[in-house]
């Protein structure tokens, strides 16, 4: 049954890009809708939303979704945005799909189910998801549904962190701490640490970096210290790059 699901899933992944073609033509509404919730006028932005998604556009469905979960004019009906983002992940849309899988993950109107979540994690990476990426890397550091495999994590975390995402800077920044999966090396660590503090590309900093960036800052020894003020995030990257290797 999760075979049957997964290759379903993936094959609507793959064959999306027609379907987004056409919800990109709708960008204009959408962007209606989005002034309409910043507003708090939810009930226009809604009625908006479902006639968007009333002609197959994802993104009002993932919105849709969103005020649903977070109870925008209405109370919360956990499920109901369950639906709408199941909707919008087999039609493409890689917010969707991140949100799907966190609802599976958190059991949020569906069942826990971990191993659906790595499932639509898995397709928002193909899509280039970053933090799908991050999340991929905590199923293996954690054992979420998954035997604990750290150099899996760890290459998932590469992956996220060389797409710009702050957080898998800061997970894989703890592998580096530990040694879990990759060599040891305090110095990258930090180096990492304190990017993943800063906002990158379209992602927020991670909340927890600056903090952790402190604390490692304090660890490190004379040398160690001196050596990540020779270091960027690109050279640590880039010398761990096969790290990323692999399926």
């Amino acid at each position: 049954m999760t075979q049957n699901f997964a290759r379903a899933a993936l094959s609507a992944a793959l064959c999306s890009s027609l379907l987004m073609v056409s919800a990109l033509a709708a960008a204009g509404p959408i962007e209606d809708g989005v002034k309409l919730l910043e507003a708090q006028r939810y009930a226009e932005a809604t009625k908006l939303f479902q006639k968007e998604a009333a002609k197959d556009n994802p993104r009002a469905m993932y919105y849709l979704g969103d005020m649903l979960n977070q109870g925008l004019g209405t109370h919360r009906q956990p499920l109901s945005a369950t639906v709408w983002w199941e909707k919008g992940a087999y039609l493409g849309d890689v917010d969707c799909q991140l949100a799907l899988a966190s609802a599976y993950r958190a059991g949020l109107g569906v069942k826990l189910d971990p191993r659906q979540a790595l499932i639509w994690d898995r397709v928002a990476a193909k899509h280039g998801s970053s933090e799908a990426m991050r999340n991929i890397g905590d199923y293996f550091a954690q054992g979420n549904g998954q035997e604990v495999d750290f150099k899996e994590a760890a290459k998932w975390y590469w992956r996220g962190a060389n797409g710009g995402f702050p957080g898998a800077q800061r997970a894989l920044a703890q592998l580096l701490m530990t040694g879990d999966g990759v060599d040891k090396d305090p110095a990258a660590a930090y180096v990492l640490m304190r990017a993943a503090s800063q906002a990158q590309k379209n992602y927020a900093p991670d909340r927890n970096a600056a903090a952790d960036a402190r604390v490692l800052r304090h660890e490190l020894s004379a040398d160690q210290l001196a050596k990540a003020e020779k270091l960027t995030k690109e050279s640590v990257l880039e010398s761990l790059k096969a790290l990323g290797a692999g399926d």
